[in-house]
């Protein structure tokens, strides 16, 4: 099974019951500036129309 990384992005979210805040707050820390529709986004299933891809860069916490 292939795991994409807003499928990891989500299932850690999920793990550790992190709020749309708390997610904001952790970006923050690595000075990467994210809101919260972005969030919201990228939880999206793959199959949504609203769907965005979260890319390798903020996934390892490197700002864009």
């Amino acid at each position: 099974m292939f795991f994409g990384n807003n499928d990891v992005l989500r299932r850690l979210r999920y793990i550790f019951d992190f709020s749309d805040s708390k997610m904001i707050r952790i970006f923050g820390r690595v000075e990467c500036t994210v809101t919260r529709a972005e969030i919201s986004d990228w939880m999206k299933k793959d199959d949504d129309p609203a769907f965005v891809q979260f890319n390798d860069r903020l996934l390892t916490g490197v700002p864009p």
